[in-house]
């Protein structure tokens, strides 16, 4: 999925579903932010001279060795599911132990370990497995693996996760074929409200389960299904993302209180940067080739624990961690060291 529903429609769904308005906008912006985590930095503490390196949760560079990057894919976009599912049945009958199919075993683990984790980061740990949750709607019948089971026609693109797809498998409003599959014809309209109910269900359980309110006045699904289905529209086909700045302003004019996503306001309010030659891009392609590294620090005027930039990073640890624990034994049973993957 795009920013359409990592952000947009994640934070209508989080809103009406009883989150307090600040609290949907973290969950919202931790989901997107998912695809925007791509470049490790090192951050000082002027202070004390202690040093900080993030994790990333995205790359861009999908030719990398797998000891930088494959690890990623499958514990933030491409968690694997049931390969017997029956949205899963290709024209080649292959299946495959990693691929990803909707609503998982694995990814509700993801979702469930981050309703209960510590308070203060619970919030970003949330977003970060709802983008992962989100995703296997999406990104279902692809592995997030170097695979000739991930090709889609002939294409050149590396069988990596849907490259070969391109961006159709992630747009709202958009129709596409995979023609690998029994059943080819993908309206992602119909993908995208099975996600957007099952993970209403989810928040709605867990404000329940907090005492938020009782499980008599829980909210009510059809009504916000009637406003995604208004504000998703039609659908269309072709190479182009159509109807997304209509899209846009619909989900604008149901959560006004939701600002414009930019990638920069929780790493500028956490983090100073000394800029040396140019500005270096964050950009996951452009950072790798900068040759004048700019220097950060934490912001002296914040406590960098409790900004939202530190606890977003802290909560990408900790899902990974716990994926790492929960997925390790399932890529075991090929050999594979998820650990050092």
């Amino acid at each position: 999925m795009d920013i359409e529903f990592h952000y947009w429609i994640t934070g209508i769904l989080a809103k009406e579903a009883g989150f307090a308005e600040a609290e949907a906008e973290t969950i919202a912006y931790s989901t997107q932010f998912v695809d925007e985590d791509d470049v490790s930095l090192t951050v000082k503490d002027k202070s004390t001279g202690e040093t900080y390196v993030n994790f990333i949760s995205q790359t861009m560079n999908i030719l990398k060795p797998k000891t930088e990057l494959l690890r990623i894919y499958p514990i933030f976009h491409f968690v694997p599911g049931k390969p017997e599912a029956p949205s899963a049945r290709r024209r080649d009958g292959k299946m495959h132990l990693f691929n990803t199919t909707p609503n998982n075993r694995f990814v509700n683990q993801l979702l469930q370990d981050a309703f209960s984790s510590s308070e203060s980061i619970r919030l970003y740990r949330i977003g970060i497995a709802t983008h992962a949750y989100e995703d296997t709607w999406a990104h279902q019948n692809f592995t997030g693996w170097y695979e000739s089971f991930n090709a889609v026609g002939l294409s050149p693109m590396p069988n990596i996760g849907h490259a070969d797809a391109q961006h159709h498998p992630d747009w709202v409003g958009h129709r596409w074929t995979d023609n690998r599959l029994v059943e080819g014809d993908i309206n992602n309209n119909h993908r995208f409200l099975s996600a957007a109910k099952e993970l209403f269900r989810h928040y709605c359980d867990y404000l329940v389960s907090t005492g938020r309110y009782e499980k008599k006045h829980r909210p009510k699904w059809p009504r916000v299904q009637r406003m995604l289905e208004t504000a998703m529209g039609e659908t269309s086909s072709g190479d182009l993302n159509y109807g997304s700045e209509e899209r846009i302003t619909a989900y604008k004019s149901l959560a006004p209180w939701l600002p414009e996503f930019d990638e920069r306001v929780w790493f500028n309010d956490a983090i100073e940067t000394k800029v040396k030659g140019l500005p270096d891009s964050q950009n996951g392609l452009m950072a790798g080739i900068t040759i004048f590294r700019d220097e950060y620090s934490w912001n002296e005027d914040k406590d960098k624990k409790t900004t939202h930039w530190y606890r977003f990073q802290r909560s990408v640890k900790e899902h990974e961690r716990f994926a790492l624990t929960s997925m390790s034994p399932h890529f075991a049973q090929i050999g594979v060291d998820l650990h050092r993957a």
